[in-house]
């Protein structure tokens, strides 16, 4: 099965060439403080539950959604440097629980 990214308007898909493209995708944190902040950032509703949405095991979000600071590439697999928030977010704000601020590359 093939990995979409869990952002609201976002159409990546981990695909076998995905990475020749530059795009990598990360599994949200197992510690629970920070995985709060990833889905907080993301402003992504849960319409079933009417609350925030609540990743489930093996969601994604691709680097898209990352300043190129938040990565460490000293090593062959780039990798996310410890406790970084997702912060690129282009959803409609109609989607959103209220506008984003980011900045755009």
């Amino acid at each position: 099965m093939v990995k979409c990214c869990s952002a609201i308007g976002c159409a990546s898909r981990c695909l076998p060439n995905s990475k020749l493209k530059g795009l990598t995708f990360h599994v949200f944190p197992t510690d629970e403080k920070v995985k709060r902040k990833w889905v907080l950032a993301m402003k992504r509703l849960d319409v079933n539950a009417a609350g925030m949405w609540e990743p489930k095991k093996g969601d994604v979000l691709c680097s898209r959604h990352f300043k190129k600071t938040d990565f460490d590439r000293t090593t062959p697999n780039i990798k996310l440097k410890p406790g970084v928030i997702p912060s690129i977010f282009d959803s409609p704000s109609h989607l959103q629980t209220e506008s984003s601020g980011s900045v755009f590359f």
